[in-house]
């Protein structure tokens, strides 16, 4: 039964899960290869403090996912038992003096929130909002769920739009242009930029990184968590596929895919097993391992090898803190002024000006741990107890740090981590009243390295894999020569984050390379 299918999968991540549900619903015999023993990717929840403790280690939230078209078209929500909690606070910033500024679901409440600070930066901010908000979900929205250069309805609508003009200006900006035209108020440019590199991936000069700034603003993401932690969302998309007739086979590692007359026609499983694909091999890891290491060098032109050789991927990776408390992360001094500090799902510390963003960014890039920190924060059991004991609570930091340390080797990270993890705690616990070793039960830190080998195809610990500039993004991504998910080897496709859109838990760049594949087979 294992060795001969239509479509053989590479890696069990949402965008495979969602092209193998379409390619089950044409009638194609698809099995999926998952070098793991857990399904999902970086949907990935896990005790790993203590048992009971659930732990997002890396994606902990989706947006969007009322209108995302890959919900509807494959039933994800109505037939395959997801619940999600939506909090009514996207983020806080917490400064010393016990002052806060919300981003919350709500526009009228985060323009109160920015008017504590400025009354013309909130005017702003709903000016902003109202100009921008139909653009961005009439046409970006769309384009996320388009192949490149597929977007010619969407040009009709950006002409008929007075705001066009301006939305693509503003866009093609860095997010620090963005913020200074906008903004007068350095804790409102703060609250915004402080969300550029964790979870948007950009940095502050990135250009064409502006769009993010725009989309927090006006985009309305919907951010939501899944009940139960992350991995529910890898169930339910596993048992969307597996009912579309889609078969997974975790702990089978591909070694190799093999090209029979400059056509992928199956794949050699690190136990010298070989299994054939009829139709097409997709892959849901990083360029580099798809072409360097699984088709061979020998079977490229030198050209495209380089260009594979040459993507830049992320300029920082993640550094994370796991903790299973005995009561939830509590920040009295802040909460007693601003109430909405308790209800966000992510709580913003560190950064009190946008000078100390750029200085983090400047320590990263010279390869030094960040003395001007930016530490992401969540307790997710505020929302959603099921993530922890009864009664108990589940928290998690995350922020941006340097693969590798100047001076050090990646892996000099294993022997560093406590003593950083500590370092950060304290900073931590200047903001965090109860954050005591009496509340902590266990404390577990995630270091770059560990991330690195624990997911494939973040190579470097790149979380995006590919670094998300105006070169690498859109018909660019990461390449041109794989920015349709077609690629040099006929029968096989690209997919995942290194692709088009690069956005986070939507599954988008599998039902592009859906469409690519169906008018590629003729199917209906």
């Amino acid at each position: 039964m294992d060795q001969e299918w239509d479509v053989i999968l590479i890696g069990a991540g949402q965008n495979n899960f969602a092209l193998g549900t379409y390619l089950g619903m044409a009638g194609l015999k698809t099995v999926m290869c998952e070098s793991r023993l857990e399904n999902g990717g970086r949907l990935f929840s896990e005790e790993i403090t203590l048992p009971g403790y659930w732990h997002n280690t890396l994606a902990y939230f989706q947006d969007n996912r009322e209108i995302s078209p890959v919900w509807k078209e494959l039933d994800w929500e109505g037939g395959h038992h997801a619940e999600f909690v939506s909090p009514s606070v996207v983020s806080s910033l917490l400064l010393p003096d016990g002052a806060s500024v919300s981003h919350h679901q709500s526009l009228d409440a985060t323009v109160a929130s920015v008017g504590r600070f400025s009354a013309k930066d909130a005017v702003t901010w709903g000016e902003t909002h109202g100009r921008f908000h139909g653009l961005i979900r009439s046409y970006l929205i769309p384009l996320y769920y388009n192949p490149p250069g597929q977007d010619g309805f969407l040009e009709e609508i950006l002409l008929a739009d007075r705001a066009a003009k301006d939305f693509r200006r503003l866009a093609s900006l860095t997010p620090r242009q963005v913020v200074d035209e906008l903004f007068e108020s350095e804790g409102v440019k703060t609250l915004i930029l402080s969300q550029m590199a964790i979870p948007r991936g950009v940095g502050l000069d990135y250009e064409g990184g502006g769009i993010e700034v725009l989309k927090l603003i006006a985009g309305d993401e919907k951010p939501e968590l899944a009940r139960g932690g992350a991995h529910s969302i890898a169930q339910v998309l596993q048992r969307a596929y597996v009912r579309s007739g889609g078969q997974i086979r975790a702990v089978h590692h591909v070694e190799k895919i093999v090209v029979e007359n400059g056509r992928a026609a199956g794949v050699r499983l690190r136990d010298g097993r070989q299994w054939k694909a009829r139709v097409a091999v997709v892959s849901n890891v990083d360029p580099y391992s798809t072409f360097v290491e699984m088709i061979g060098e020998d079977k490229l032109s030198k050209d495209f090898v380089d260009k594979v050789k040459a993507i830049e991927p992320d300029e920082f990776s993640y550094f994370e803190i796991h903790l299973a408390l005995k009561a939830p992360v509590r920040y009295a001094f802040h909460e007693a002024n601003d109430p909405a500090v308790r209800q966000a799902m992510n709580v913003t510390i560190g950064p009190q000006r946008a000078s100390d963003l750029e200085r983090m960014w400047e320590e990263i890039r010279a390869g030094e741990f960040p003395s001007h920190v930016c530490l992401h924060t969540i307790c997710p059991t505020l929302l959603d107890p099921l993530q922890a004991p009864g009664g108990k609570h589940a928290a998690s930091l995350f922020m941006p740090v340097p693969f590798q340390l100047k001076g050090k080797e990646p892996e000099d990270w294993v022997r560093l981590k406590k003593g950083f993890m500590e370092q950060v705690l304290t900073v931590w616990r200047s903001y965090a009243t109860n954050l005591t070793e009496e509340n902590i039960e266990m404390k577990v830190a995630l270091d770059p390295f560990y991330l690195s080998g624990r997911w494939r195809n973040m190579r470097r610990g790149s979380v995006w894999v590919a670094r998300k500039t105006a070169r690498q993004m859109g018909e660019n991504r990461p390449i041109p020569e794989l920015a349709r998910y077609r690629t040099p080897i006929a029968g096989l496709y690209q997919v995942g984050v290194a692709t088009h859109p690069a956005d986070a838990v939507i599954a988008g760049s599998g039902r592009n390379a859906w469409q690519v594949i169906r008018e590629d087979l003729k199917l209906e």
